[in-house]
């Protein structure tokens, strides 16, 4: 009884709450390419032409639970400069949303006298942009209203115009980045119900590597994610990577763990253990979400599977 009600609130707080919330990456930037929460990542391998597929569920013992999977690619093209897409679709209760990115991005080797530690990656400084198209859905057929007068229900369909910028860093084992995501290129009206628009979100990643040996290393990390709801999420990571060949192939442990805040307070949402493997080319990701909130008790735990491939970069650039 308890799960009808909470997936009777579930479909209520869909319908109310369309397009309020952008497309939602929860661990995709640790299982599966950062790419997706910042374009200046496209490419930043000039060796390879990056393919990662994602699936995502959230709250799994609701029926029509929160599902999104995504499709990215991108490299390296000309000298240092990089393209990728990626696209996705994700689907919550009645609504859904869909839609396509393209970015472009340029990288910078910061050239230095320092040694670098085994197979560690070159010190580099990157910076991108991307536009998104996207298009949110209601499926009224599945709708009962008590005002079907209600402007919402005129035109279900609402395609949405995007801009996003971003730069990230990496240097002497230090990493980092900035992105801002969902900048509208047109009136961002309130297309929700009257009530709010699409926020704008900030995301802020820093680590750490730390090596103990040519197989070994640990690498912790924080990023913040707020918009302009006020809304603010805090991700600590700690990550490790047991390497067993060149091109960073190993097997990687760790754990994140999530918190939220907004006008009503502050909680943790989630703990997820992670593990990703490289064998070769072939790249395979797991993350498990154990909700933490209330509704996540009650709504079940979340997973997110991903899959890619890194392919020998057919471009050849000059990247000196």
């Amino acid at each position: 009884m308890r799960k009808i009600f909470f997936a009777t609130i579930f479909a209520f707080v869909s319908f109310q709450t369309l397009a309020q919330e952008g497309l939602p990456f929860y661990k995709h930037y640790l299982v599966s390419d950062r790419y997706l929460i910042n374009p200046s990542y496209a490419g930043a391998n000039p060796e390879v032409l990056s393919v990662s597929g994602t699936y995502r569920n959230q709250w799994a013992d609701l029926p029509e639970s929160p599902n999104t999977q995504t499709l990215s690619l991108h490299s390296t093209v000309v000298d240092r400069l990089a393209f990728g897409l990626y696209v996705f679709n994700d689907e919550n209760g009645l609504s859904s949303l869909r839609g396509v990115n393209l970015a472009a991005a340029y990288h910078i080797p910061i050239n230095s006298d320092r040694d670098y530690r085994f197979n560690e990656e070159e010190d580099l400084f990157s910076f991108g942009v991307s536009y998104s198209h996207m298009q949110q859905r209601l499926d009224l057929d599945r709708v009962i209203v008590n005002d079907p007068t209600d402007p919402l229900l005129n035109d279900p369909n609402f395609n949405l115009n995007y801009f996003n910028v971003g730069v990230s860093f990496k240097y002497a084992g230090a990493f980092g980045g900035v992105s801002v995501l969902d900048v509208p290129l047109q009136e961002n009206e309130a297309i929700s119900n009257g009530i709010e628009p699409l926020p704008t979100w900030y995301y802020f990643l820093l680590g750490y590597q730390i090596y103990f040996g040519e197989s070994f290393r640990l690498e912790p990390s924080v990023v913040m994610n707020l918009n302009s709801n006020s809304e603010r999420q805090f991700d600590l990571n700690l990550m490790s990577h047991i390497s067993f060949g060149d091109r960073q192939q190993g097997l990687d442990l760790g754990v994140s763990y999530r918190s939220d805040t907004d006008k009503n307070g502050s909680q943790g949402l989630s703990i997820s253990p992670i593990m990703k493997m490289k064998i070769g080319a072939l790249k395979i990701g797991m993350a498990y979400d154990i909700g933490l909130s209330d509704i996540a008790k009650e709504a079940g735990n979340g997973v997110l599977f991903s899959l890619g491939y890194d392919f020998g970069n057919p471009f050849s650039p000059d990247f000196r």
